[in-house]
């Protein structure tokens, strides 16, 4: 094995050998719930369908191969799938389509795939046939770490899918214009589907520092769960539990000083954009900080907060330059 010099020096994981590719990094590190934020020397390139993907271990370098105008990134957000049901696949089928009138740059998916491991692996099939975009993948708290890190390399082997793009893993998606800082999982072992489920520790949550000085570009913070906020409003709002969210999540993102986000986990508090504190901004207007919670894709009705009832929800946030903004995307009332 060519012997490559690791450059990070956080490292959780001991390498027997310095991985010369990502795919041997990705399987020095295929049963971390969350992968280390560490790099191998040189870039592991792989180019497909309009998207070059330069992996360097925690780190993955995205752009598209014909470069589009300006710096503005476009991220199509997705959480909550849960099932490959027909009536699934058509929500999500419908929520790509506006992806791609939106030109997104990459389509994230936010956890809460599944938490059956043969169905995780169809899902993330499924999604790479139906998509052609790059898929930011996090875990949630369905998904067992191991689980969901197997399906992800069993697809890319079996398919020869380059789009899926393992962010409990790589820590860093580094876009021309905003840099995606990851930590997949959750903070409270009471709300794991499994045992074994992905619990992130205090380590994980002091990555995301390292990851967002490393960044080149405005950093948008990727996690299932929320951040601690204030107010029925709020993202992280659970009606008689009150606010819920991660109050590490608050303090590092205060510390970092990251001005976006994409949350998910609270469906309940959804299909909204926030600023920090929990106040809920307008969307398809640019804010200075800007935190979304795009809500579930499966039609299963859901009662929100405002008293609504959804039958799956995405959405699209757009960065541009220190701004971003949102819109939120609405499944219709079930015919039937």
């Amino acid at each position: 094995m060519r012997s490559l010099s690791i450059v990070a020096l956080t490292a959780v994981t001991a390498f027997a050998d310095a991985p010369a590719n990502q795919e041997q990094w990705e399987e020095a590190t295929q049963f971390d719930c969350i992968g280390p934020f560490t790099h191998f020397s040189t870039p592991d390139v792989k180019e497909k369908d309009g998207f070059r993907y330069e992996y360097t271990g925690a780190t993955v370098k995205l752009r598209r191969t014909s470069a589009k105008p300006g710096k503005q990134v476009r991220l199509g957000l997705l959480a909550g799938i849960k099932d490959l049901d027909a009536e699934t696949r058509t929500s999500v089928e419908r929520f790509l389509a506006e992806f791609e009138k939106a030109d997104v740059d990459a389509v994230v998916i936010g956890g809460d795939t599944s938490s059956d491991p043969q169905m995780l692996e169809n899902q993330y099939a499924y999604l790479a046939q139906a998509t052609k975009r790059p898929l930011l993948i996090i875990a949630g708290n369905m998904e067992r770490g191991a689980s969901l890190n197997y399906a992800i390399a069993k697809v890319r082997k079996d398919t020869g899918a380059t789009n899926l793009v393992n962010m409990d893993l790589v820590r860093r998606a580094d876009f021309d214009g905003a840099d995606v800082v990851s930590l997949g999982g959750y903070h409270d072992k009471a709300f794991l589907h499994l045992a074994g489920g992905c619990i992130y520790a205090d380590k994980h949550v002091d990555q995301i520092e390292a990851a967002a000085k490393a960044a080149d570009d405005a950093v948008v913070l990727l996690t299932h769960g929320p951040m601690r906020q204030k107010g029925q409003q709020a993202l992280d709002y659970v009606p008689g539990a009150e606010n819920v969210g991660d109050p590490r999540l608050t303090a590092i993102v205060q510390s970092a000083k990251i001005s976006f986000g994409i949350t998910g986990h609270i469906l309940e508090a959804a299909a909204k954009g926030t600023d920090v504190a929990g106040k809920v901004l307008p969307p398809k207007k640019l804010h200075p900080a800007l935190f979304v919670n795009q809500g579930s894709a499966n039609p299963l009705p859901w009662k929100m907060n405002d008293g609504s009832t959804a039958h799956g929800l995405a959405a699209i946030m757009t960065i541009d330059g220190k701004k971003a903004s949102y819109e939120v995307l609405r499944g219709p009332k079930p015919t039937k």
